[in-house]
């Protein structure tokens, strides 16, 4: 994959361990992972076992399309209704302090909403 450095993750784990049928099957797994938004981190991340090389922060379409029906395009802050098209996904409970990218903790909001919270 371009953009890995590869050399650098060599030089630092090339002498752990590692069982390539077992990291072979996990790159798998998390290849089609919805959550995962940085396939490049995949390597990092298996080696180091931190998180934050796979970006689990972005909701997948499925998702928001999701979070827009059960709210009824409601904007979860303002209260006002908007075309999908006009809001974005955004975390119940903040991913910061440990909310998941899943269904249950998707909310829509309209985009002035977000990018104001965002910028607080």
């Amino acid at each position: 994959m371009k953009g890995i450095d590869w050399g650098r993750l060599y030089n630092e784990y090339k002498a752990d361990v590692l069982d390539p049928v077992s990291l072979e099957e996990r790159i798998k797994e998390l290849m089609i992972d919805d959550e995962v938004t940085a396939k490049k981190g995949i390597y990092e991340y298996l080696l180091t076992g931190k998180e934050k090389f796979l970006s689990l922060r972005q909701f997948s379409d499925s998702q928001k399309r999701q979070a827009y029906e059960r709210q009824g395009g409601i904007c979860a802050n303002c209260g006002k209704h908007f075309e999908i098209e006009q809001m974005e996904g955004d975390h119940h409970k903040p991913w910061s302090m440990g909310g998941k990218t899943d269904n249950d903790n998707c909310v829509m909001l309209c985009r002035d909403c977000n990018r104001e919270k965002s910028n607080k």
